[in-house]
Parts: structure tokens; sequence; C-alpha cells
């Protein structure tokens, strides 16, 4: 399993600071089209082997969860190793260390983000958010993080009519609006729900543009129409999507390449269809980043009925 096992490559240190080095392309990629990489147990024997009495080496820890190009483990003299065929966004990199150092293996933390807003069809946020909560209520994933924020323009006062979400005298708040999304320390994924309030978000350049920074690289994720919300800031264009079936003439209009389905996963972007496709998507994502046991876990604790959802659309950016 790729992505819950952190990845190392080794270097020598190049010139610079650290903020003017940009995406990593070792020599390798023009080479042999891709980035050697090892795992924490291999770093020892990569360095001894490619790069002993060299000065200046660091050791790069990149999480899985943001990369935007294939991982995959391929066979190699030294064993089954990951090679990166892309160059590594920056923000990949969340550790640099040392020979020598003690290296951390798993990927021990995740911090989901679910975007709430007035007129959002609440199944759509809470059929992602069940499954995925699990992954620390069951022991799964102990740091797993979920947190709802809300649409509405950081600064706004907030009042009991004007909550992210309210139905037949229900409602609920939270505790930050817009928060930044582009920070290296911030969210690894971002969930956005659907339903009729998208028609007036799609229709606010400040919404847009604070979705827009969310990291390109880092995994997004959209139930129903909440597609529509992804689709204005631009990265739906040319990728394969789906949405309801009502606002699918609407998707393609934005660019994207309509693919039915009740989850299509692009990479770093996945989408699913109407509301009740919420639960699926969840449930895809817990088998995508901890593996298919983990989901078939989940879902029989739900009680789902059904099989772990299949997803429509391109391989997997992480393939196994």
């Amino acid at each position: 399993m790729i992505p819950d096992r952190y990845v190392y490559h080794l270097r020598r240190r190049p010139a610079g600071a650290p903020a003017e080095r940009g995406p990593i392309a070792a020599p390798s990629l023009e080479t042999h089209g891709f980035v050697h990489a090892s795992f924490a147990g291999d770093v020892a024997g990569t360095h001894a082997l490619h790069l002993a009495g060299a000065p200046d080496v660091e050791v790069l820890r990149i999480d899985p969860r943001r990369l935007d190009v294939p991982l995959r483990l391929e066979p190699t003299p030294r064993g089954t190793m990951p090679h990166v065929y892309g160059s590594i966004p920056s923000d990949a990199v969340v550790g640099v260390h040392a020979p020598g150092d003690e290296l951390p293996d798993r990927v021990q933390d995740a911090r989901f983000c679910f975007v709430a807003f007035r007129g959002m069809t609440l199944l759509d946020l809470v059929g992602v958010l069940d499954p995925i909560a699990r992954l620390s209520s069951m022991g799964f994933a102990a740091h797993t993080s979920c947190e709802v924020v809300s649409a509405d323009a950081a600064g706004e006062e907030a009042s009991a009519s004007d909550a992210p979400w309210s139905c037949e005298g229900a409602s609920f708040t939270v505790t930050r609006r817009r928060p930044p999304l582009d920070r290296l320390d911030g969210f690894d994924v971002l969930v956005l729900a659907g339903g009729p309030g998208t028609r007036a978000l799609v229709e606010d350049p400040s919404f847009a543009r604070w979705l827009g920074s969310f990291p390109p690289n880092r995994l997004v994720a959209t139930v129903c129409t909440g597609a529509l919300l992804l689709g204005v800031t631009g990265r739906l264009r040319g990728r394969r999507a789906t949405t309801h079936a009502s606002a699918l003439h609407a998707l393609a209009a934005l660019g994207a390449v309509v693919t039915p389905g009740r989850v299509v996963d692009e990479g770093q972007i996945v989408t699913s269809g109407g509301v009740t496709s919420g639960i699926d998507l969840g449930l895809h994502l817990v088998g995508r980043l901890h593996g298919e046991d983990v989901a078939r876990a989940i879902a029989a604790r739900m009680e789902w009925p059904g099989p772990i959802p299949e997803s429509s659309g391109r391989e997997d950016a992480h393939a196994r």
C-alpha cells in the first residue's frame, strides 16, 4: 500500500534557499523517466550504494498524498522500490533529514476539510464525512482529523439565521470561515458538497479565488453539484468528472470530460454523482488512502449493503 507510507529521495543538497528550488526533477527523470525513491527501511542501503562519502546529502521525506504524478512500486535488484513518474511538487516534501536519522515510515495524520455552505444538501457532506471519520474512531488511523468549515467570507459576523446549514428548525455552526487553504502544513484533502446553494457560489469570484488557492497537487473530492464549484476554478478542464445527472451539461460547459459513474477518480481530483453517492465517495477515499481491507471493515460497521464502489476514469495517480 503506497499512500499511507512516506517515500524518501536522497540527493546532494542543491544551491539556493529552499523556497527557490522549486519542484524536484532528479537526473533520473530524464534518463529513466522516473525519480528514484525508497521507503524508510531502505534509505540507509540507498545511501551506502549511491552516495556513500558524498558531502551535503539530504534525505527528502515525501508525502505521497501530495503527488500529482504516478507513484508505483516496481522490482529492482534490491527488491521492490517506489518510483515517482514526474517532478515532485515542492510542498510534497514535508521533511528534510540527514543520512542516519531515524525516519518515520507510516503517514500517521491526514487533515480533511469539508466545505459547508448555505443551501447545500446535508447528506452530500455527512455521507462522505461518516466513513472518513471512522478511520479515527475505529482505530485505523488515529490521527486523522476532519474539520467542517464555512464557505462564507472570512470576517462576516455569524448569526443563527446564516449558519452554513439549516433546515426544518435544525442548524449547525462551524468554528472557521474560509480558512487559508494554501498552507504547507494545512489540509491534505478538500471535500466539496453540492446542493441548490452552489448556484450562488459559482457566481462568487471571491469564493473561486479562495477555493483555487488549494494547491493543485493535493486531493480534492466532490459530491453531486460540488463538482461545479471546483469547475469554476478551472481545474476540471480536460479532466474526467461526474456530477448529478441534472447538472452534466453545466459540468461540460466548464470544460470537464463528462464521465458517467458513481465515483470518477482522476488522480488528485475525485468526483461523485448525485446525493447518495457521497457514501460511495467516502468509502472510495478510505480505500484509496488506507486500502480495501480498511474500507470493507468500515463498510461492514456502517452496514453498507453493497460492495466497495469501483471508480470510473483513468488510472489512479498512486498506482499500486
